[in-house]
């Protein structure tokens, strides 16, 4: 087959009577059309084609999520485990991997956002409106690293492609009661030596994400169990050091002791095994049950509630921005009392903290 040029791609298959078609369009634009008598055999031919084309320079989808993957691992040093995350999330979108880039048009990109927002799985259900609008944008940046990083394509055919539904910003949050309650809960269990319970209270009282408390491991703990260190984070920001409550100092002392510094301080654990114990303290201590990160969300509502900045919760945190913080971890009313306490401050003459 000849060089393919700027015009030449391949389409369909079109249902034709009792026949599919494809059409090869050639360099000059010209229609070539093939009959095939069932659809599986089309298909199979389109993807002849489309290797062919391939050998001469265009870039499939897989090719260009191979070529991707050694980008985020090698270039920006992503964790290989989100890396797998991103390409498995990545594959789920785009259904065909022989495509060459060159044949993803808004059209088409935007059929493989309409088949994936209405998706069933095995259990009958679909993806939620943050699920497959956060899979649309991820096989966005991936496009738009294709056609600005690469140029294997002039443009980006998901820029035009709009998501579909309202994301829901934040977790459930406990009031501040239920907080409580649940926290004499949880270090009543940590006493009687649950670590599980330690686990759930880092993601309260230190606004860890559960993937980092089940990360850390025994030489994480410094400085007498006053500082946990973070080394290793999805993001920049996410890289930190959190000095420990006196509230958990001696828990995190205790299940430390007598590990080698590399071993897991928890053990080995899906970061689910956090959800797990903040669900199984908030039926213990009768309160409405919430999510691993809906205890960080409560941690960046009540510090800023207490008049600690946006900013600084963000780096506690680990957010690269502070907007991340307040929109969707922070409840809007907590910026508003902290807010009121400040003017008050003022106007009773007091002067406010630098």
């Amino acid at each position: 087959m000849a060089r393919r040029g700027k015009g030449e791609r391949v389409l369909g298959p079109y249902p034709i009577g009792k026949q599919w078609r494809v059409v090869v369009v050639g360099t000059g634009g010209q229609r070539d059309s093939r009959f095939y008598p069932t659809k599986e055999k089309a298909e199979q031919i389109i993807r002849a084609v489309r290797r062919e084309f391939a050998k001469n320079g265009d870039k499939s989808v897989t090719e260009a999520l191979e070529a991707y993957e050694r980008y985020l691992l090698d270039d920006k040093g992503n964790k290989p485990g989100s890396v797998e995350d991103t390409l498995y999330r990545l594959g789920a979108f785009f259904p065909d991997g022989e495509v060459l880039l060159r044949d993803l048009s808004t059209r088409t990109c935007s059929g493989y956002y309409e088949s994936l927002r209405t998706r069933k799985s095995r259990l009958g259900k679909s993806f939620s409106v943050d699920s497959h609008r956060n899979i649309l944008a991820e096989a966005r940046s991936f496009l738009r690293w294709c056609s600005t990083k690469r140029k294997w394509i002039a443009r980006n055919p998901l820029e035009e492609v709009e998501g579909v539904g309202k994301r829901k910003h934040g977790k459930a949050q406990l009031r501040v009661d239920e907080a409580r309650r649940w926290v004499a809960t949880a270090v009543d269990l940590a006493d009687g030596g649950e670590e599980g319970a330690v686990a759930a209270l880092l993601a309260l009282v230190m606004g860890m994400r559960a993937n980092e408390i089940v990360s850390r491991v025994a030489r994480d703990l410094d400085d007498g169990g006053k500082l946990l260190w973070i080394p290793d984070s999805k993001t920049e920001a996410g890289r930190r050091q959190l000095q420990v409550p006196e509230l958990l100092q001696s828990h995190l002392l205790a299940i430390a002791e007598g590990k080698p510094s590399e071993a897991k301080l928890f053990g080995h654990h899906w970061r689910d095994w956090v959800r797990k114990w903040v669900n199984r303290i908030c039926q213990v201590a009768g309160v409405p049950k919430v999510t691993a990160h809906g205890m960080r969300g409560l941690h960046s509502t009540l510090a800023v509630e207490n008049g600690v900045s946006a900013h600084v919760v963000a780096a506690s945190l680990g957010h690269e921005s502070s907007a991340t913080t307040m929109q969707s971890y922070v409840k809007p009313e907590a910026a508003a009392g902290a807010r009121q306490r400040r003017v008050m401050t003022v106007l009773k003459g007091g002067r406010l903290a630098s």
